[in-house]
């Protein structure tokens, strides 16, 4: 909620046209409601995906305000990001609600982009490999990914969050360890290693994006302020696409 309508689509007018050459790299943008039909008929002829930043996990009914799923895909959105922890601390989004929006997300064939993370103050209690194993067991409760379905789970700490202080590489590497060990507890390890990416996120900009990259274990960047400044996100795409 950080631009006007008339600037998401020229920021994504921008962004297309961007030198984008890797075939191994997925560049997906979340713009806002107001503006996904516009900037989906923007990037039709590009390699570029569309994501939400939310939905509803019911299709259609008495919901005012509410965007469901099948209204995303009608627009051409391919993936949903789900629980991110300002909608968890702003909106009071409970475990039970984000995984009837990854179940319903799923059901529609679209990639929920699953987001997780810790407070600072349950990373200093020692609670964050909890905390976190919860929010994935909860949010995948009765999940399945079946043939081709995906799933992607963005680690962001809740304390690097738009602070300008991204987690250490080694911090990051722990806690998507703690991660993946949730998803081989879900799902079967063939599904884990096929159907599933884990992306980190939480201010990621230029300066860092080199030593995020350089480990395989972290698979993508989940982009927040950084990805409105369009210089700044061409040097990111720049730096990412020399590790894809």
């Amino acid at each position: 909620m950080k631009l006007a309508p008339r600037d998401e689509f020229a920021l994504a007018k921008e962004i297309a046209q961007m030198t984008f050459s890797s075939t191994k790299l997925s560049l997906i943008l979340a713009p806002s409601f107001l503006s996904m039909e516009r900037i989906s008929l923007t990037l039709k002829n590009t390699p570029i995906l569309l994501a939400s930043q939310n939905c509803f996990w019911e299709n259609s009914g008495a919901y005012t305000g509410e965007t469901s799923p099948a209204y995303l895909k009608s627009l051409g959105c391919s993936h949903v990001i789900i629980g991110h922890s300002e909608r968890r601390i702003y909106l009071f989004e409970t475990p039970e609600n984000i995984n009837k929006k990854v179940r319903s997300v799923i059901d529609e064939m679209l990639v929920p982009i699953l987001c997780v993370g810790e407070s600072m103050e349950e990373r200093r209690s020692g609670a964050k490999d909890h905390i976190v194993r919860r929010q994935i067991e909860t949010a995948l409760e009765k999940v399945e990914l079946v043939g081709n379905q995906k799933l992607i789970i963005a680690y962001e700490p809740v304390w690097a969050i738009g602070t300008g202080h991204a987690a250490k590489v080694s911090e990051v590497l722990y806690m998507l360890r703690v991660i993946h060990q949730a998803l081989i507890d879900t799902f079967p390890r063939a599904v884990c290693e096929e159907n599933t990416a884990i992306l980190y996120g939480g201010s990621v900009d230029s300066e860092n994006i080199n030593e995020f990259c350089e480990e395989n274990e972290i698979q993508g960047a989940l982009i927040g302020s950084s990805s409105i400044k369009a210089k700044e996100f061409n040097k990111i795409l720049t730096a990412m696409q020399l590790y894809a």
